[in-house]
């Protein structure tokens, strides 16, 4: 069989089946190929290097300039100690010694060997070959040997017969390494195999030697670019990342043994997986210690729909640790966590303007016709006004109590059939983020059941210091309140790859059996969060089976740090294959209502940023504006990321640049004239004219004729003018545009004439409007201002 020249890292360990005959030497790259780091470039380590304001910069530019200053004196490489030197011009011999020592340490503490590697050096010294290491690198060959004795044992270094280093030769594998490889080992060319993960000095130079060459290629360019996606999103979320730890990747052993590329079963392996594994190993910890301060176990209780997949991977880590799910949704925590009048007036106030008030009925056991006579439907306020009144009867309030309490019974019931008796410690685990359910819940189960109540989530942002016994394996102890909100704000994709194909949990009977709504339909959703979901269960079984033994680095808080990086580059910078899996999901709350949502929907944000330009994705806040701007390119992802995580107070008038001039008519009562108002750019093209018009005091005319020969009309409509910077029109249906001098000759696509114009008399109102039209000059008219030819996307006609 011939040899392939690239390979996978699930290749690797057979590769000699494939050898060609008389073979005699396995020659191996080491770093990247036997030894890896569980970092995500070699330049993090240098995080962990004492140095004011951060190592990481000053030590690239000491190596960069020292290689310069060895080139100028006719040597090639470089060593440690030459850095140094150059790092720090002003201390001994012993100094630089000890700098040197430093580095070494934490190169070892995390640096760990590949396990299919170690597995093919195994079996070239069964079949009696000589193993090799070929490095391009720093070290001495000392200091190289004792580092792959830590990384990966005294028995991998002592399969090792020769090592040779680039810094010991003062040449590299690329300028002549290969031929003093080649005269040690005593062997011809064509009796070595070599293989490393660098195309050019691994593959192309020992081929060029006429060695036996097979380029190991740790990722797809692909998984490349997410990995470099998650290392800088973790700068952008953790200030401490690149400064004084580094950027922990531990997953991408795991990764590059992958061999489905199937885009689920990436999406589930590789990102998924990594988060789910961490908080698994993160919630064991977490019930093993409180188990310990309470001197009782604690039962970990997975709250479904959206704790399904933790649940599942904490129990295949964890079979032992009693964990269960239990089905209480909002609405049941609700119900049965009003305990007195006091609670429930609370519960009520505080939803009261943002819950549409059937559902906050449904909340409080209330039942449509019980309400069908206060709230009419006609009047929000005075909806309202009447539902508090209603709810502070007393008899109404003692219905609500007395069926409360019954739904604390039926609660309870349900979590006997999950093995809690009166008076366990139960831990309630959720994806997050505010811990409502804990929050309601906690009261009832402690003061009737005796029941110590925990939580434990992945992401934890609380609205409220609330006192109770809550963690997040994202919480403020890794992030600052910001960050965990920018997550937050996008969680809804990680509750719809997590929960369980089930409708929602309305209620229990006696016995505590759920009763459920009736289950979402979509077969091809469905299918898609199975396959996620098998996958990401795939990574938590065989997450270590890349690592020969761990490195002292790979520790829970960076598995913990890198999962936080996973999870927020899905959130914020989601590839185009990620998004197609989610195109047919939906969004229910849960909270007693049958209402749904799409996910994300581009042609939504398409619209907003044509409208209202790149201050929409400041501005607006859906579920997922991430996924519905990737389309857009990284800039303007990257953006909002930033804005978010930083809570820039950025307006869409600071992205107000390149505009030009149109020339308005506006007609009043009294008189007319002819003003010039500023069109400035949105995105593709587009541009936004404001034209203010009193409470429907001025007729405007946009004279689009004297710039444009064709142009394009995306939208015309009247907003208030306290609403100009939201998507909110005023009785859009009203408006009329009359156009005169204007040929369609296309959908929303017109010739306009040297004097054409767009009138559009206001609707009646009460308040001040502005017309806000959204048009694409395609051609320009000779002679127009400038700034449109240099703003605008169009050609000038001749």
């Amino acid at each position: 069989m011939a040899m392939k020249l690239t390979v996978g890292g699930a290749e690797i360990a057979t590769l000699l089946d494939r050898a060609p005959p008389g073979l005699r030497v396995l020659s191996l790259d080491c770093f990247d190929t036997l030894i890896w780091r569980t970092t995500h470039a070699p330049r993090d380590v240098f995080a962990c290097i004492d140095h004011p304001g951060g190592a990481m910069q000053p030590r690239m530019w000491a190596e960069e300039a020292a290689a310069k200053q060895q080139a100028a004196r006719g040597r090639g490489e470089v060593l440690l100690s030459d850095i140094y030197r150059r790092l720090h011009p002003r201390v001994d011999a012993a100094a630089i010694d000890a700098l040197v020592a430093r580095e070494l340490a934490h190169e070892a503490d995390h640096a760990f060997a590949f396990t299919p590697v170690v597995a093919l050096m195994t079996e070239a010294k069964r079949r009696g070959l000589t193993i090799i290491i070929v490095s391009d690198m720093y070290m001495t060959e000392a200091q190289l040997r004792a580092h792959i004795a830590a990384a990966a044992g005294a028995d991998v270094l002592a399969m090792i017969d020769h090592v040779f280093v680039s810094a010991a030769h003062g040449v590299a594998k690329g300028s002549g390494l290969f031929d003093i490889v080649l005269d040690v080992v005593g062997v011809a060319p064509q009796a070595v195999l070599h293989i490393g993960d660098n195309r050019a000095a691994d593959h192309d130079a020992a081929s060029a030697h006429g060695l036996n060459a097979v380029h190991f290629r740790q990722f797809a360019p692909g998984v490349m670019t997410r990995l470099r996606q998650e290392a800088a999103v973790a700068v952008m979320t953790n200030a401490r990342v690149q400064q004084d730890v580094p950027t922990c990747q531990p997953h991408r052993s795991a990764i590059a043994l992958r061999v489905d590329d199937d885009p689920a079963y990436v999406l589930g392996h590789d990102v998924l997986g990594p988060a789910m594994h961490s908080f698994a190993l993160w919630l064991k910890q977490e019930v093993d210690t409180l188990s310990a301060r309470l001197g009782k176990p604690v039962r970990p209780l997975f709250m479904m729909r959206d704790g399904y997949l933790p649940f599942l991977a904490f129990d295949a880590l964890f079979p032992d640790a009693g964990a269960r799910p239990v089905e209480i949704s909002r609405l049941v925590a609700a119900r049965a966590g009003i305990q007195d009048a006091a609670a429930l007036e609370a519960f009520v106030q505080e939803r009261l303007e943002v819950m549409p008030l059937s559902a906050l009925a449904r909340q409080v056991s209330l039942f449509a016709p019980e309400i069908a006579k206060v709230v009419k439907g006609s009047d929000l306020a005075a909806d309202r006004i009447a539902f508090t009144r209603f709810i502070a009867r007393g008899e109404t309030r003692a219905k609500i109590l007395k069926r409360s309490r019954q739904a604390g019974d039926r609660l309870m019931a349900h979590l006997r059939r999950a093995g809690v008796a009166e008076g366990d410690a139960i831990m309630l685990v959720d994806l997050g983020y505010n811990g409502s359910a804990q929050n309601l819940l906690t009261p009832v189960l402690h003061d009737r059941f005796g029941l110590d109540v925990s939580g434990r989530y992945l992401l934890l942002r609380e609205e409220q210091v609330t006192g109770l016994d809550k963690r997040g394996m994202l919480d403020t102890r890794h992030h600052e309140c910001r960050v965990l909100h920018a997550m937050s704000s996008a969680v809804v994709i990680l509750e719809q790859l997590c929960n369980v194909a089930q409708g929602s949990t309305t209620d229990f009977a006696a016995d505590g059996t759920p009763l459920r709504e009736a289950v979402d339909g979509k077969g091809r959703t469905s299918a898609v969060r199975e396959a996620v979901q098998a996958a990401c269960m795939d990574y938590v079984r065989t997450a270590t089976d890349g690592i020969h033994w761990p490195a002292r680095s790979d520790t829970l808080d960076a598995r913990v740090q890198a999962a936080s990086a996973t999870l927020a580059r899905l959130f914020f910078l989601p590839g185009a294959d990620e998004l197609k899996l989610f195109e047919t999901f939906d969004y229910d709350a849960n909270l007693g209502t049958d209402q749904v949502s799409r996910l994300f929907d581009p042609t939504v944000a398409e619209a907003g940023l044509r409208r209202r330009g790149i201050g929409y994705v400041d501005e607006e806040r859906r579920m997922y504006v991430a996924g519905e701007i990737q389309g857009k390119g990284l800039p303007l992802s990257m953006m909002m990321l930033s804005s978010l995580r930083f809570g820039l107070d950025l307006r869409g008038e600071d992205f107000e640049v390149g505009g030009f001039e149109v020339p308005v008519l506006l007609l009043g009562s009294n008189d007319q004239g002819v003003v010039p108002m500023t069109a400035w750019p949105t995105i593709d093209g587009y541009y936004r004219l404001v034209v203010p018009v009193g409470a429907g005091q001025f007729v405007p005319g946009v004279q689009l004729g004297a710039v444009c020969e064709m142009v394009q009309i995306e939208s015309i409509a009247f907003q208030r003018v306290a609403d100009i910077d939201t998507a909110t029109t005023w009785r859009a249906d009203e408006t009329r545009p009359v156009l005169d001098e204007m040929d369609e000759v296309g959908t929303g696509v017109f010739r306009a004439g040297e004097g054409a114009l767009v009138m559009v008399p206001p609707p009646p109102a009460p308040d001040p409007l502005a017309l806000v039209m959204v048009f694409r000059p395609l051609v320009l008219r000779h002679g127009a201002a400038a700034g449109v030819a240099s703003a605008a996307p169009a050609r000038r006609a001749a």
